[in-house]
């Protein structure tokens, strides 16, 4: 069975939702700022996943839209990308992250990990260069 995670880049105002990873001793985002994400329960579609990750990572709702792309993981996940939309930008850290931000679609580039950014699909390090 492919094993498979979705990445939701979350808008709101012209910025984007980032999040810092809570410390694990083997995890390679631990304490890592990275765009967030959740893996699919038995079951579970993409966009519920999301759905769900994203009131128990951040605390907040999304409206899912489209898909921005996909890649595999180095563990062999499959990962998934969608762009959504948020009605509000309170937010707060819960599960498995230590910190959230808001931060410009240009500033993610900077923020996030260099490990996870080379994992990326080219149209998703796309997206936040436009």
């Amino acid at each position: 069975m492919v094993r498979k995670a979705v990445v939701g880049v979350v808008n709101y105002n012209g910025k984007v939702l980032v999040g810092k990873k809570k410390q694990y001793s083997n995890h390679f985002l631990s304490e890592k700022w990275h765009v967030p994400g959740e893996t699919l329960e038995e079951g579970e579609s993409f966009e519920e996943a999301l759905v769900r990750g994203m009131l128990e990572g951040v605390g907040i709702s999304v409206r899912v839209g489209k898909c921005l792309g996909e890649h595999e993981t180095t563990t062999h996940k499959l990962v998934k990308w969608y762009e959504c939309f948020s009605d509000t930008d309170d937010v707060h850290a819960g599960s498995d992250l230590q910190e959230v931000r808001w931060v410009s679609k240009e500033e993610v580039l900077d923020i996030c990990s260099e490990r996870a950014i080379g994992l990326w699909a080219s149209e998703i390090v796309g997206y936040f260069k436009n």
